[in-house]
């Protein structure tokens, strides 16, 4: 056995109600680590690329990080790995909150749920009993309202995660939720536990795990505690701010996406409105953080008399920049309906500015809206069709399908800003080549995470800051953050700690903890492998590299960006930037090109 590690996996069948466990073996666990790794090993083995991503024979895979149960900074985040109905592809979607450490705790690494339940259900795992429950009563019901039945049912030590209406109504970006405000948002995964009729997973374990070698554990905790609080944005920015704190930063570059990504146009005074010193000023109560995090970048807010978490930076500037939309009040109330129905903010509000373009463009009218007025700046319409949408009524069935099926309805697909399907987040590619070449490479599709958060190496960076524009030096920096992005997936740890420290210290924390003794250069090497086996399955699933690619608005329209009008000139540098990535992937040479 591997020390740090259950060395189990449970698997469950809804469709005969079979509970079994089963032995991971050393070499999985050498190969995969955890987390990302994990699910990805295991959900290529189980399902066929060419399944319907809403029917019984899709499968999920929970996995826990690879330095889950450690005490390494924010180290309890998981992953959740599915086809997605979204996009088709692929799909690893993580979280932090409590529930991963929770999770591992309970005795089981891994987690495969497979086949669909006859009645609504949901799982209870602890670390001496599992049991599938039906819940008939509990179908329908929100986040919060799930949340604080089954803790009363069960415990206050329980932690929940679960699906909201719109997972149950098969919004194709429905969200898994844990912890209240914690979300596992991206690519549909609640729409998939919604086709399976499975509303939540209830864990509640108490497991311990000492570390091998003590002394490496504690050199590395400290060298990585010591960066955290001595790196400006780890020690004072993300705990000042959160996350909202990001939006003045990317308005300041350029970045921040206006009225459907046409441009980035916004006044200070507009901005003023939704930055991270109003969002403070007008509606925070207090930090939240996830598990053993110093940062705290959660933000518990309350407009009137509702109270709930965020709005985070993307939220802001989907549901906010992207809309004409500048009024925090409305964007947090708009964001607690989402996380409380369980859906994605970035899709929703990418898909309610495509929705807001078509319109204005006359591609659509009130008649296909059910009499709104879906124009830009209508703040008034926000909250009703969150809900709408969450509950596939009226013009919400339509924006619950995304922005891609949205534009093709009405013969608009070169409006919808998404790759491979998957709505862009709050980052204009014109404004920085790594970033586009990111979100074309995503294993996802239009992803920032996946596809490497390259606002960290863009203008974010300190010491590593470099030329977001230099086309010879894109393809280099994009597979390096995509790469160590994985390695942050695979041991479960929160991206926002590669700001501050990086491989070098989770090597030595991941040995003290474990035994294993994997380099820097082993955890990328690792990573890699993941990335490949990623596009392998997506190739199988119908992609070619023809889909390696943006929205033809981000090569055809210029917009001012650092006193220039830029677009991406598709020959002399995205194709040459793509080109030299596949070299550096080596996918031509590995077949999967």
């Amino acid at each position: 056995m591997i020390n740090g590690y259950n060395n189990l996996g449970l698997d469950v069948n809804l469709n005969t109600g079979k509970i079994t466990t089963f032995d991971i073996n050393e070499d999985i666990i050498k190969t995969n680590l955890g987390g990302r790794g994990m699910g990805v090993h295991f959900f290529t083995q189980e399902v066929s690329p060419e399944v319907y991503p809403l029917s019984e024979e899709n499968v999920i895979v929970v996995s826990s990080g690879g330095l889950g149960g450690s005490i390494a900074p924010a180290s309890g985040r998981f992953s959740i790995t599915f086809k997605s109905p979204l996009t088709g592809t692929i799909c690893s979607s993580n979280s932090g909150g409590f529930w991963g450490n929770v999770f591992k705790r309970t005795g089981y690494d891994v987690l495969i749920i497979r086949g669909k339940a006859s009645v609504p259900v949901y799982l209870y795992i602890s670390e001496k009993h599992v049991e599938i429950i039906e819940c008939q009563e509990l179908w329908g019901m929100t986040i919060p309202v799930l949340t604080d039945t089954l803790m009363e049912r069960h415990s206050p030590n329980t932690k929940i995660l679960g699906i909201g209406p719109a997972g149950e109504n098969k919004v194709r970006f429905a969200s898994i939720m844990n912890d209240y405000g914690r979300t596992s948002g991206r690519g549909g995964g609640g729409a998939v536990m919604g086709s399976k009729n499975l509303k939540a997973i209830v864990v509640e374990g108490s497991k311990k795990f000492a570390p091998l070698n003590p002394q490496h554990y504690k050199t590395g905790l400290y060298q990585a505690n010591k960066l955290l609080r001595s790196m400006p944005v780890s020690s004072k920015a993300l705990p000042s701010l959160g996350t909202p704190g990001l939006l003045k930063l990317v308005y300041s570059h350029d970045m921040l996406p206006h009225r459907n990504f046409q441009d980035v146009s916004h006044s200070p005074e507009e901005i003023d409105k939704i930055s991270g010193e109003c969002f403070k000023e007008r509606i925070f109560l207090s930090p939240k953080g996830c598990y053993n995090c110093i940062m705290r970048c959660g933000r518990i807010t309350q407009v009137g008399n509702k109270k709930g978490e965020g709005p985070e930076f993307e939220t802001i500037a989907l549901m906010g920049a992207n809309l004409e939309i500048y009024d925090i009040e409305v964007i947090a109330l708009t964001n607690y309906i989402c996380n409380d129905f369980g859906m994605d903010t970035i899709s929703f509000g990418n898909t309610v500015g495509l929705s807001m373009e078509l319109f204005e463009k006359n591609y659509i009218n009130r008649n296909e809206t059910g009499g709104l007025d879906v124009r830009f700046g209508t703040k008034e319409i926000l909250e009703r069709l969150a809900q709408q949408t969450a509950l596939r009524e009226g013009f919400g069935g339509e924006l619950a399908e995304g922005a891609l099926r949205l534009a093709r309805k009405y013969g608009a697909e070169p409006l919808a800003i998404a790759v491979k399907g998957l709505e862009l987040p709050g980052y204009d590619p014109r404004a920085s080549l790594m970033q586009a070449l990111g979100f074309a490479t995503s294993s996802r599709g239009g992803c920032h995470l996946k596809g490497g958060y390259m606002i960290v190496l863009g203008f974010f960076g300190g010491s590593r800051e470099v030329d977001r524009f230099l086309v010879e030096t894109v393809a280099e920096h994009v597979v390096d953050e995509q790469d160590s992005g994985c390695v942050a997936d695979m041991l479960g740890v929160c991206r926002f700690c590669f700001f501050s420290f990086g491989e070098n210290e989770l090597s030595r924390i991941f040995f003290g903890y474990t035994g294993m003794d994997l380099s820097p250069h082993d955890l990328k090497r690792l990573a890699k492998d993941i990335i490949d086996r990623e596009r392998a399955f997506n190739l199988k699933a119908g992609f070619t590299k023809e889909d390696d690619t943006l929205p033809p608005r981000f090569f055809s329209e210029k917009i001012l960006i650092s006193n220039q009008m830029r677009a991406i000139h598709k020959e002399d540098q995205f194709n040459h930037m793509l080109r030299k990535y596949y070299e550096i992937r080596k996918w031509e040479e590995k077949g999967i090109l």
